[in-house]
């Protein structure tokens, strides 16, 4: 999304109802979204458990704690809400007053009373700078997910654009259920990860022609676990939904899958997606193990492993649209 297209969120955090009160209609009336807090308490209470905003605006002088002292707090909290920009709002202006501020994590330092237009003006930088950090960001992750998934698959002897058909099945699918376009992105580049686990798993046993001993199975069956525990110990979003799919494509929706035997909508919506159009994939495209099933055959397994292996109003969309996920398969063929 675009810094011009997207509704950012503030919070405001102000013990004087008449300064919540200016800034909230200044800053709603400039399009943004606005949530108040009265103290540092309740401000540290909503970032833990409510909200994540964009940009937080913090009052200095407030009962039992301060500003600084909140600022010191966000910014000890993890990364999520450490990484949120802080700017004081203080009648305070003593050079040591602005020192203390940045001292403490603040971004910007802006003296009470302020002009309206200096406050949006310094609001909108640092609005910014976040935003195009976080692209940044942004953009190393997806790199990186496709070169480690493209590692898993050389690992595998995977087909050439398995990966890629993946993330775009998983992405139309997401965005058939009502996903917008943010979120089904997030399907999309999550779903490119689901079979990080494979990492740990010997060559011989993935890429054995016949069938598995029983033995290998087991060995096999710990590949999900592997995944999440690779992508687990991130704090970033889009690494945190891998590691959901990593760890939930092989569940089963009647509660028969593995590692945990989740049942129905116990398995997180981005495992029950990426575990339909793994398996289509995998039908529909040559393995070492099979051939390549006709998508007649295909679409009546899918049709018949649904309410069992996957959700049946996923299996309705998928069936219902199918000349799109053709598309897709055409526009990435091994």
């Amino acid at each position: 999304m675009s810094f011009k297209d997207k509704k950012f969120h503030i919070l405001s955090v102000d013990d004087t109802e008449t300064n919540r009160l200016v800034i909230e209609k200044m800053l709603r009336s400039e399009g943004f979204k606005v949530t108040s807090a009265s103290n540092g308490m309740d401000a540290i209470a909503l970032l833990s458990d409510v909200i994540t905003p964009d940009l937080i605006l913090l009052d200095i002088m407030m009962p039992e704690v301060n500003g600084y002292e909140t600022c010191r707090i966000i910014k000890n909290a993890g990364k999520r809400m450490a990484e949120i920009p802080v700017i004081f709002l203080s009648a305070m202006n003593d050079l040591k007053d602005i020192t203390n501020g940045f001292e403490v994590g603040g971004v910007d330092y802006i003296t009470k009373p302020f002009q309206k237009v200096e406050l949006l003006a310094r609001i909108n930088t640092h609005l910014k700078l976040k935003h195009y950090q976080d692209k940044e960001i942004e953009l190393t992750q997806r790199e990186l997910i496709y070169t480690i998934a493209r590692i898993t698959d050389v690992h595998s002897s995977e087909t050439g654009n398995h990966i890629k058909r993946v993330s775009e099945y998983a992405k139309l699918l997401a965005s058939l259920a009502g996903y917008d376009e943010e979120q089904a992105e997030v399907f999309k580049l999550a779903a490119a990860m689901h079979d990080i686990g494979k990492i740990g798993i010997p060559h011989e046993i993935l890429n054995k022609p016949g069938k598995l001993t029983d033995e290998e199975y087991i060995k096999m069956k710990e590949h999900p676990a592997i995944g999440h525990k690779i992508l687990s110990e991130s704090q970033r979003p889009l690494l945190r939904a891998a590691a959901i799919v990593a760890y939930e494509h092989h569940e089963k929706f009647d509660g028969s899958g593995y590692p945990r035997g989740l049942k129905g909508k116990e398995i997180h919506i981005l495992g029950r997606i990426t575990a339909l159009v793994d398996v289509f994939d995998a039908l529909d495209t040559p393995r070492p193990y099979k051939q390549r099933w006709m998508i007649n055959d295909t679409l009546q397994h899918i049709q018949k492993e649904s309410g069992r292996h996957f959700d049946p109003r996923l299996v309705q969309l998928l069936v219902k649209n199918f000349k799109h996920f053709r598309k897709i398969r055409d526009n990435f063929p091994d």
